[in-house]
């Protein structure tokens, strides 16, 4: 969990920079603020554990089914539409890092950054309508996420260097007034695994950082404030389905994990009922996307 001593209004004046990165993944140099030698290490170490901190599950195109394989209740509902496939075309991502150091030393450096990733993403979700899979209805896509990344100047062999040792999950959603989906909790069950999680932007150090064995099967119910939603599993970029609905907020499904070890992320993605089954209503959609880790060894900093 993240260390209590540290909030953002203890950040010294004068003590954090702003990073616009555009389409680029990798920070930029930043504009002083902390030592210059700390901010570019910072900037190296970030780009190092980028398969870490920056999923880009958000801006995957990737055509998805818009059913479930055990479809109930509010899918059978009267609706303008029956949606069967949606995809995302963005057109724009753009990235800001905000750096904010605190715990200077008595030599004068810093000894804790909190890196704050900002991604909005813009584009057209696209539906094709079972009744006609040659059409599509477009609309406009428009979201936003959040990460925070904690590190920490650590001795090394001697050396003070900087390293990721704490991370948060992202946070994305629509903007108001199309912002009405609330993901509640995730419940996640494996092999030695039986965790749930509340908030998308909670701490945790890697030693926490949930881990699967290989080839086991994980057991996943996403909880949300309605019982109408569609959600979706997204994992690895490579992966996205529906979860069945329950009819009682829960929704949920399980799959088998790889056979190769290495970090992973899995992205839940809720969406009211009518961004899909109604062709004039809005985007509304909440994410949360979160790294887990397949048979890797405990670590306390990265990399």
């Amino acid at each position: 969990m993240m260390n209590p001593r540290f909030f953002w209004a203890l950040v010294p004046v004068g003590m954090a920079a702003v990073l616009a990165a555009g389409c680029s993944k990798s920070p930029t140099a930043p504009t002083p603020a902390a030592p210059a030698s700390d901010q570019a290490q910072v900037v190296v170490t970030l780009g190092l554990a980028d398969s870490l901190v920056d999923d880009d599950l958000g801006e995957s195109t990737l055509h998805s089914s818009a059913t479930s394989a055990h479809p109930a209740g509010p899918d059978g509902i009267e609706t303008p539409i029956t949606p069967y496939a949606w995809w995302q075309v963005v057109s724009g991502v753009s990235r800001t890092w905000t750096f904010a150091f605190a715990d200077t030393d008595s030599t004068g450096h810093p000894s804790v950054c909190i890196a704050t990733l900002t991604k909005h993403v813009t584009g057209s979700f696209v539906i094709v309508p079972a009744s006609d899979t040659t059409t599509t209805i477009t609309k406009a896509l428009d979201k936003t996420y959040t990460r925070k990344v904690m590190l920490e100047r650590l001795l090394i062999n001697g050396v003070r260097i900087w390293k990721v040792v704490e991370v948060t999950g992202a946070l994305g959603s629509t903007p108001a007034p199309n912002n009405t989906c609330q993901i509640v909790s995730i419940h996640l069950v494996a092999t030695g695994v039986d965790t749930t999680l509340t908030d998308a932007q909670q701490f945790f150090s890697l030693r926490h950082v949930i881990r699967f064995a290989t080839s086991d099967t994980v057991h996943l119910t996403v909880t949300t404030s309605r019982n109408t939603d569609a959600v979706f599993i997204h994992l690895n970029g490579i992966y996205r389905w529906r979860l069945h609905n329950n009819l009682d907020n829960t929704y949920s499904t399980q799959w088998v994990t790889s056979a190769l070890g290495g970090w992973r992320h899995m992205g839940i993605q809720v969406m009211t009922h009518a961004t899909l089954y109604d062709d004039t209503a809005p985007v509304d959609t909440e994410a949360w996307h979160f790294p887990f880790r397949v048979l890797q060894p405990d670590l306390d900093y990265y990399p």
